[in-house]
């Protein structure tokens, strides 16, 4: 699966948008709850429907 910044996730932690992807690291800016930002391998995040 192919990501880009910007799109909009699913993680273990919650819902968010990509910030930036760095070899098999996805870094996410979490929008459920406290707004964080949380780094998670590629197999931990999928893509929401639009």
């Amino acid at each position: 699966m192919e990501f880009q910044i910007g799109d909009a996730v699913s993680t273990p932690r919650g819902n968010g948008y990509i910030n930036d992807i760095i070899d098999n690291e996805i870094i996410v800016d979490l929008i459920d709850g406290d707004d964080q930002r949380e780094v998670f391998e590629k197999e931990q995040v999928s893509l929401l429907a639009e």
